[in-house]
């Protein structure tokens, strides 16, 4: 069997194990012991491909706007202000008694619909074409594809000298498309939409035509509705525990100017919570709770908790989830439909989002530790005289270990570790915690060969004789991945996202 370092992408567990029981002479090895050299393995091939995708990409606009330290802080602290408007808007529809009757639970004519919209794919009301228009002016244009190579400030700058501009929206890049995306261009009430579209027409940046088109205010469709088990009052339960976890994370990831006023838990579903966060108490207002959080994520954070899916604006969430994502209700005296993998698809797309990446299971995931790579640094700087004796060779200075001149060069020479080191670890750490998302299965680098792979979001036993299985192969070995590395999933009741011509 080939060595699996040998590839350029990452391969599974079964085959690993498979390799590796025929090195060292056929020597039988217990099954621990193979997992642990898979996970030293899977870590350093996951850091090479992602080290190999940051060199080809770090340099484009698209890239550093959500990943270089400086341009993602600008970015978050614009974001940061858009859903304080978000919320201000929100606690004025909770304080006024608009959300008072707000329920996620579908009723028999909204299941109907979303029957009649699933059997005919072509159907407007499916795809979010007129009928799904919400009947008032839009000041919006679409850009069907706006390329890496031309920059947002680039294309702003053009877009200001429009009379009425408010500000652009891009979607994200989208992969199989070589990272073109879309874009949304808001002007303000009032504007003469027709003479925009006419006055932008001709607009050419780094050789590239740009064509607008009025963008009506859709979504991908009218309504999805979930599995009917997460009517379950154990689901329900188990879900308003996530949706408080999840609020607390977004707020707390986002500039501190959301936190002013957060939506109020109403109702009593908490009184009996016990230290584990076990949700009990009455379900009618566990119920309640739920949907009013769950409402607050979309409304707010542009988090759909029940797509485990978010977005950096309304556009490119409208485009990518329903205007209304419900439960299927469960009809009495009957259990709950078989829901395959859904729901534990969904638990792990929401954890990515709960838990980002952080120290050590960042490092696992692909990651670059600090500590170890300033190590690497200050190795230039310290040589072994003998046994006992180390030199700094930036003072002259003897110690009686490693460790006591490394503690020494850290406190009296920090300039040993240049500021460009800390800059370049936080930037590839930033699109670590992201990596999986852009770079979906089978998207391969120049250069690389074709192998039997396995990125985060995939599960061992996906994989035979090289080839994917879509998750139905057996386990290979009891090898469990971490849920936060799971971001890669089929919804099989959701509408094709991203890449389909929605006719906007």
């Amino acid at each position: 069997m080939p060595d699996p370092r040998t590839f350029e992408q990452v391969v599974p567990f079964k085959y690993y194990a498979e390799w590796i029981k025929t090195q060292d002479g056929g020597r039988r090895m217990e099954q621990e012991d193979i997992r642990e050299r898979y996970e030293d393995y899977r870590r350093e091939a996951l850091q090479r491909l992602y080290t190999q995708f940051f060199s080809v990409h770090k340099d484009d606009d698209w890239f550093c706007e959500r990943f270089e330290p400086e341009r993602r802080k600008e970015y978050m602290q614009k974001l940061a202000s858009q859903k304080a408007e978000n919320l201000r808007s929100f606690v004025s529809d909770l304080d006024s008694g608009k959300l008072d009757k707000l329920t996620l639970t579908a009723t028999t004519e909204q299941v109907m619909q979303h029957e009649v919209n699933r059997r005919d794919l072509s159907s407007s009301n499916r795809l979010g074409g007129d009928d799904d228009d919400d009947g008032s002016e839009s000041y919006t244009l679409f850009i069907r594809t706006v390329p890496p190579s031309v920059s947002r400030a680039v294309l702003e700058g053009e877009l200001t000298k429009q009379p009425g501009f408010k500000h652009l929206s891009l979607s994200e890049p989208r992969q199989d498309k070589q990272y073109h995306r879309f874009g949304w261009v808001r002007f303000e009430n009032g504007t003469d939409m027709d003479k925009a579209v006419e006055s932008l027409s001709n607009i050419n940046i780094d050789q590239f035509q740009f064509h607008f088109s009025r963008h009506n205010n859709v979504s991908s469709g009218i309504i999805r509705l979930t599995p009917d088990v997460c009517s379950t009052e154990e689901r329900i339960r188990l879900d308003l525990k996530l949706a408080r976890e999840a609020v607390r994370s977004v707020d707390e990831h986002t500039d501190r100017e959301v936190d002013e006023k957060r939506v109020p838990e109403e109702g009593a579903a908490d009184e009996d919570d016990q230290d584990d966060g076990e949700v009990k108490g009455n379900i009618a207002a566990t119920r309640r709770e739920l949907d009013l959080l769950v409402e607050y994520l979309r409304r707010v954070h542009y988090y759909c908790y029940y797509c485990g899916h978010t977005a950096d604006n309304l556009e490119d969430f409208m485009r990518r989830c329903a205007k209304q994502h419900l439960r299927r209700g469960l009809p009495g005296n009957r259990s709950p439909q078989p829901s395959g993998n859904w729901t534990r698809n969904l638990d792990n797309r929401n954890d990515v989002i709960i838990h980002p990446l952080q120290a050590e299971r960042l490092y696992k995931e692909g990651g670059k530790s600090l500590e170890l790579e300033t190590d690497k640094e200050l190795d230039n700087h310290i040589k072994q005289l003998d046994e006992g004796r180390y030199r700094c060779l930036l003072c002259t200075k003897l110690f009686k270990g490693d460790a006591f001149v490394r503690k020494h060069i850290r406190n009296k020479h920090p300039e040993a570790v240049p500021e460009t080191l800390v800059h370049e670890i936080s930037f590839f750490n930033n699109f670590v915690r992201e990596a999986p998302h852009l770079m979906m299965p089978g998207m391969m680098m120049p250069g690389m060969m074709a192998a039997p792979y396995m990125m985060p979001g995939m599960m061992p036993g996906m994989f035979r004789g090289g080839r994917a299985n879509n998750g139905r192969g057996a386990s290979s070995g009891g090898n469990r991945q971490d849920p936060r590395a799971v971001r890669s999933y089929v919804d099989l009741d959701a509408p094709a996202e991203g890449e389909t011509d929605f006719g906007f």
